[in-house]
């Protein structure tokens, strides 16, 4: 229960309150507007290069305006594309072709701009790349993110042939009046700056959220791994790793403990007369009967299967044991289910044993003979030591 309520605490601490669900609509349309502000950046640079006589002077104008056209072009399909992911954002469904639009129009225009202004002369290819694999993997899935890398690099290599074979000239949105003896011109120097500080904050904050993301995907599967789903109680598999923990302190340090197995009785008559939703409330309130008469984070209460449960109570003599589960015992039997306006009843036997030096087994073979005891005694009742038949 201990490492229960652990694991519990940590995914609420790692999973803030989001209006946002995270459909594959909704991570599509994150994705776009993670990528907005370097269209934004961009586009901004070459409208105010193209407005100032002094920097077209600097530039190669038939370049900027392309640029500037292209920017004009990526948001358009970006706006078109958010229509069309707007309208499915509450569908669950997958929707491969609009996710794989997505990540072309931003994959393909961080290409363009960054063989224009030189993959070693600016920042922007490595904020780019870095920024693009992190979006693409975390938003839109590696598979994504490889299709647009399998048609992004063959591009960028045949560029790069080009450039050597002096087809193309390198870095064409940079001609060397970009720099003054070696250091980049004014605009150029502005550019380089608040490329790399966007990419370093979207970027960083792309990788904090997915490692978030996968920290409490993490979690959950421990949780899961751990945790019967009908009672949010320890399943099988933990409480065993728990009482074999358990026992071998006790070996080590002498400390008692004691072991219960319980179950409801005439349990099928419940599900015969009433339903299976009635029984799984029944297993339920059982479950929070249990639970809620422990010693938290030292005891562990579990469902072993069924209509069966199991109490592992840690430092407790036997005659304290046994007040527990009668006490938990009245407290189930005084409440009154209800299905389909008829009211019932349910009530549990337990089998206590105590460790004494025994091994897990022996201990449980033990609990279980005196629960059947508790069945033949007639059910509703406590076995204990020297109670059993």
């Amino acid at each position: 229960m201990q490492e229960h309520r652990q694991v519990m605490v940590a995914i609420a601490e790692a999973r803030p309150y989001s209006p946002i669900p995270f459909t594959p609509a909704w991570r599509a349309i994150l994705a776009i507007l993670a990528c907005a502000p370097f269209f934004a950046l961009l586009g901004r640079h070459f409208w105010q290069v193209l407005q100032s006589p002094a920097q077209l002077a600097a530039t190669r104008p038939e370049v900027m305006t392309g640029l500037l056209a292209l920017v004009l072009l990526l948001c358009t399909l970006d706006a078109v594309l958010l229509a069309l992911l707007w309208r499915r954002r509450h569908d669950d469904a997958p929707l491969p072709r609009l996710t794989l639009a997505v990540a072309f129009v931003q994959g393909f225009g961080y290409l363009l701009f960054s063989l224009a202004f030189g993959n070693f002369t600016s920042p922007f290819a490595v904020t780019a790349t870095v920024s693009t694999t992190v979006v693409g993997c975390a938003l839109l899935g590696w598979r994504v993110v490889l299709a647009v890398a399998g048609f992004n690099i063959p591009v960028a290599l045949l560029y790069q042939a080009l450039i050597n074979a002096s087809v193309v000239p390198y870095a064409p949105a940079l001609p060397p009046a970009s720099f003054v003896q070696g250091v980049p011109a004014a605009w150029w120097a502005w550019l380089r700056v608040e490329e790399y500080y966007v990419g370093i904050v979207i970027g960083g904050a792309l990788i904090l959220w997915a490692f978030t993301r996968f920290d409490r995907q993490r979690l959950e599967l421990e949780r899961l791994s751990c945790t019967d789903g009908l009672t949010g109680l320890a399943n099988r598999r933990h409480f065993m790793e728990r009482l074999d923990t358990e026992q071998k302190r006790a070996m080590r340090y002498g400390t008692p403990f004691s072991v219960v197995l319980c179950d409801a009785d005439h349990f099928k008559r419940v599900n015969d007369s009433y339903g299976h939703h009635a029984g799984d409330d029944v297993l339920r309130h059982l479950g929070r009967v249990l639970a809620g008469g422990l010693r938290v984070p030292a005891d562990v209460a579990a469902r072993l299967g069924g209509e069966e449960f199991a109490l592992l109570l840690t430092g407790c003599t036997h005659a304290d044991a046994v007040k527990v589960c009668e006490r938990l015992r009245r407290e189930l039997g005084a409440h009154e289910f209800e299905s389909q306006g008829r009211p019932f009843a349910v009530t549990m036997s337990l089998g206590v044993a105590t460790s004494a030096g025994d091994d897990a087994g022996a201990l449980l073979r033990t609990a279980d003979a005196r629960l059947y005891a508790a069945k033949a005694a007639g059910r509703n009742c406590v076995v204990g030591a020297g109670e059993a038949a």
